[in-house]
């Protein structure tokens, strides 16, 4: 998505967390970001989920309706001007291609599923945003229902990344079932929360006199600590006492405290858990609530992309750091990209296409594994990778032009094609192709389209004098045909 760069023109971020789903519409002043209007729905969606993360039809539906309001609340706001971002639920629910599709057609627009390093991403982005300037390291963290986000970052920069699937949510559900507390209860979540942060002790600094937290579970345990008179800031020992006070009613459907939302109540005592544990984990003294969280830096997000040089874009950044990291040919990536592109641009002629750019700038990092099914190691990376600024289904898109750039295509499933994606994927495979010989030599060839039919006229004397691309050729007309694709080669 492309952002038109207009002072004051409202723009819009949907955060579909796994506890809340949240809406903010904002206009940019100076370079900052002023909300004009928020809107919150305690969906709690992690809540639907079975024990083989299935989720419910009630909950999908539920979601649905929530987003059918927020679609009234956007409908002013042009669609390039907002985007939606999903998180934790969306990323593991086994039916969660149903729940994408039903909650784009709520919405009325489409849903980027954003891995849980690059939602730290965006969280820290936001909480930057609203923190006073500091060239000291800080330590960031979101409890959100179905995971958990620690961030180390100076400036607007992040530096280390983690996320968990510790959520207020799930942890409640699963150690205080029936909203009911005890203190067996609170070991055993207290003994699996710390179990699984303990690598934080590794590669985090220990520590930290104050750290920021962005959720509303950490803004709410802030609330109650202070207005009940347990401590004036969130430690250790305040949030001690917090817990001392829930398990002597026992039961979260009878608790009074100040500054307790019954919404909040079920969801408080997993929280709570992982609050804890995370502070012990890493020593830090004190906790304060930050104004910034993943909405906020979802807007910063586009607003960067819109006046940033290409190369600044964190897509791009991330793609040049993969290809420095594992030594990619960079000429090479050039040559099949520029090609690919020239192929892209006589079927599209809006512009140049960005995924089809990043496929072939790593198209070839499986290399630095092995040259013998190299594009097999280079899906794999990108699979399996911390890709900053990349949306979920943009890294799947990518792996799987990387994948199919080369070789057999009955590697690929014909169903996961839509026309534009195999285009890109006609595109990538005919440039890879061309630029085998790895040498600047613009082809005569020319590639048209129609519908799914693809016609590459070539210059007859051109192709008589390289047999190799000639036969090349003949072997990838037969594979689309086999795959069930027009495709023929005409020479003139």
């Amino acid at each position: 998505m492309t952002l038109r760069r207009q002072s004051g023109a409202p723009l819009a971020a949907v955060d579909l967390g796994s506890n809340s789903f949240r809406l903010l519409i904002a206009k940019e002043e100076g370079g900052q970001i002023v909300p004009i209007s928020t809107h919150r729905e305690g969906v709690r969606l992690a809540g639907g989920l079975d024990q083989d993360s299935h989720l419910s039809n009630d909950k999908i539906r539920e979601a649905c309706e929530a987003l059918a309001r927020f679609r009234e609340r956007l409908g002013a706001i042009p669609a390039d001007r907002v985007r939606a971002v999903a998180t934790s639920t969306y990323r593991v629910a086994r039916n969660g291609e149903d729940l994408l599709r039903h909650s784009e057609h709520a919405l009325g627009l489409p849903i980027d599923i954003i891995s849980g390093p690059e939602e730290a991403r965006l969280i820290y982005l936001g909480c930057a945003h609203t923190l006073p300037w500091s060239e000291q390291e800080r330590l960031i963290v979101d409890i959100g229902g179905g995971s958990t986000e620690f961030i180390v970052g100076r400036r607007y920069d992040p530096e280390l990344t983690e996320s968990f699937p510790l959520g207020a949510v799930t942890l409640s559900q699963h150690f205080f079932p029936g909203a009911t507390v005890t203190p067996a209860a609170f070991r055993k979540a207290d003994v699996y929360v710390r179990s699984r942060l303990e690598v934080l002790q590794k590669r985090y600094k220990q520590g930290w006199d104050i750290a920021y937290g962005s959720s509303g579970t950490i803004r709410a345990i802030y609330e109650i600590i202070t207005e009940n008179g347990f401590g004036d800031a969130i430690t250790v020992e305040a949030m001690t006492r917090l817990k001392g006070a829930l398990i002597d009613v026992g039961q979260m459907n009878r608790i009074e405290l100040a500054a307790l939302k019954p919404s909040r109540a079920p969801v408080l005592p997993g929280g709570l858990a992982i609050l804890i544990g995370l502070m012990q984990e890493l020593n830090v003294v004190r906790m304060e609530p930050a104004e910034g969280a993943l909405r906020l830096g979802v807007v910063y997000d586009m607003l960067h992309r819109s006046d940033a040089p290409a190369d600044d874009d964190p897509r791009m950044v991330t793609v040049s750091r993969m290809q420095h990291r594992y030594g990619v040919d960079t000429e090479q990536a050039r040559r099949v990209a520029a090609l690919a592109q020239s192929f892209w641009q006589r079927i599209d002629p809006a512009g140049p296409d960005a995924l089809l750019s990043w496929a072939a700038a790593v198209h070839e990092i499986g290399m630095a594994i092995a040259h013998e099914d190299y594009h097999q190691h280079s899906a794999y990376i990108i699979e399996h990778s911390d890709i900053y600024g990349f949306a979920e289904q943009e890294r799947a898109a990518l792996a799987l032009l990387v994948l199919g750039h080369t070789g057999s295509i009955k590697k690929i499933d014909r169903t996961s094609l839509p026309p534009k994606l195999l285009t890109r994927l006609v595109c990538l495979r005919l440039a890879a192709l061309f630029c085998h010989g790895r040498i600047d030599e613009v082809p005569a060839v020319a590639l048209a389209v129609n519908g799914e039919a693809f016609v590459l006229a070539v210059d007859a004397r051109w192709l008589a004098e390289r047999p190799l691309t000639a036969y090349l050729l003949d072997v990838e007309a037969t594979r689309w045909t086999k795959y069930g694709v027009s495709f023929a080669v005409r020479t003139k």
